[in-house]
């Protein structure tokens, strides 16, 4: 047998990064999460995660990058991290670990928990607990060696005369008019983002505004069910729709993000049963399981959070970049006797516990100096009277609920 080395390195001549090997070994994670955890690994301390960097570098889709980033944060290898200034809550940044970390309980046991696929070195793994390699409190603009420094999430890219349309905005319409298609949340994503980058603006545009009419018409024609989205974009089956009066009213508006319209469609989206998918508990949640650290009844409620309500959580995201979203008009006269509350508030306090209590996603982050949400009634104790608000609201919105939950069963 040729004992001729396979690996040859070249002369260290250039930057290059200390990744321990357990990083491409942890066959909890896919071979892109590998691929995205050796990239973060490698930059600076004082790098910034920013997902339109790991989109571009990745050739990946927003979709894909959040799907390697939700295996780390479950694999323990990133953790989101709330800043705080002057005593108040700041934004929510993604701290990386070149070792797993779950929760105290378990973090001191670094590299030893991992899945092994050779003999374990005969040292013990170090007690003191891994810091993290990427500080939270840094900006890209400090580091010469960034490859995004334009590039911030939450932030726009400088436009140009004659340059070509924003794609981010372009996405954007795309996941604000897919939210309610029937059916789409167990459909593939791809195909249909492709076929919408496909069209010509007026295309888009026109698709956008006849597709409530459109559902109309499957509805009126009692087909048993509404093609994807793909289908849709890809045949052009809009045409089929008459154009709209001039003077009938629109069926959604752009409304601002907290504000009154915006959170009466958030509102009623979390009423809504969840229709995201699931996922089942990793390997590594399951050990934590059988070791009594934690339960399947908690690891199943944050995956509901995080995944059951996607609309609303690209609600959250759209409005952490300040902008808006696309809401059905029809909750507009429910939404004028919404109730301005304080970020800083002990009513936005009892908000946030409600949100907790029904296992709802919270928007991350700062929020702006006041917020919307269905008015309160009376005196007395707060969660009690929030709780009786949301109740309020579902009653008072409860034909629209009736109909999106019926589009949905139709859809199924």
């Amino acid at each position: 047998m040729s004992q001729e080395a396979t690996i040859r390195r070249g002369v260290r001549n250039a930057r290059y990064a200390a990744i321990p090997n357990h990083v491409f070994e942890d066959d909890r994670l896919s071979m892109e999460a590998r691929w995205l955890l050796s990239y973060l690994l490698s930059k600076p301390d004082n790098w910034t995660v920013v997902i339109g960097d790991i989109i571009k570098k990745g050739n990946c889709g927003r979709d894909k990058a959040r799907k390697m980033i939700a295996e780390l944060v479950d694999a323990g290898y990133a953790e989101r991290e709330q800043q705080r200034a002057d005593g108040k809550f700041g934004v929510s940044v993604l701290v990386i670990f070149d070792e797993p970390r779950v929760s105290a309980a378990v973090e001191s046991e670094g590299v030893a928990s991992l899945p092994q696929t050779d003999l374990p070195a005969t040292a013990s793994p170090s007690p003191v607990p891994p810091s993290p390699v990427k500080s939270a409190h840094s900006n890209n603009s400090d580091s010469e060696n960034t490859d995004c420094q334009n590039l911030r999430e939450g932030g726009r890219e400088a436009s140009k005369v004659g340059q070509e349309p924003d794609p981010r905005k372009i996405d954007a319409a795309f996941w604000a008019l897919v939210k309610d298609w029937p059916g789409f949340a167990g459909m593939p994503k791809e195909p249909a983002r492709k076929a919408w980058f496909a069209l010509s603006a007026d295309e888009r545009r026109e698709a956008a505004e006849r597709f409530p009419r459109w559902l109309q018409l499957l509805k009126a024609q009692k087909k048993s069910h509404a093609p994807a989205p793909s289908t849709y974009f890809g045949e052009k089956l809009w045409l089929d729709v008459p154009a709209q009066d001039g003077a009938a009213k629109p069926a959604n508006a752009m409304a601002a993000p907290f504000g009154k319209l915006w959170s009466a469609t958030r509102t009623a989206d979390l009423l809504l049963p969840p229709t995201g998918i699931i996922a089942p508990p990793t390997q590594f949640q399951q050990s934590l399981i059988r070791q009594g650290k934690t339960t399947l009844d908690a690891v199943r409620a944050e995956q509901r959070m995080k995944c059951g309500w996607p609309a609303v959580n690209t609600m959250h995201e759209r409005a952490r970049e300040r902008q808006g979203w696309l809401c059905p008009l029809v909750l507009e006269e429910a939404s004028q006797g919404f109730q301005h509350v304080h970020r800083d508030g002990d009513l936005m306090a009892a908000w946030r516990r409600e949100h907790q209590r029904r296992g709802w996603p919270f928007p991350e982050g700062k929020l702006p100096d006041w917020s919307y949400f269905p008015p309160i009634e009376g005196e007395g104790d707060l969660d009690f009277l929030v709780a009786e608000a949301v109740e309020r609201y579902r009653e008072r919105i409860s034909d629209y609920l009736a109909d999106r939950s019926k589009g949905d069963d139709h859809a199924a």
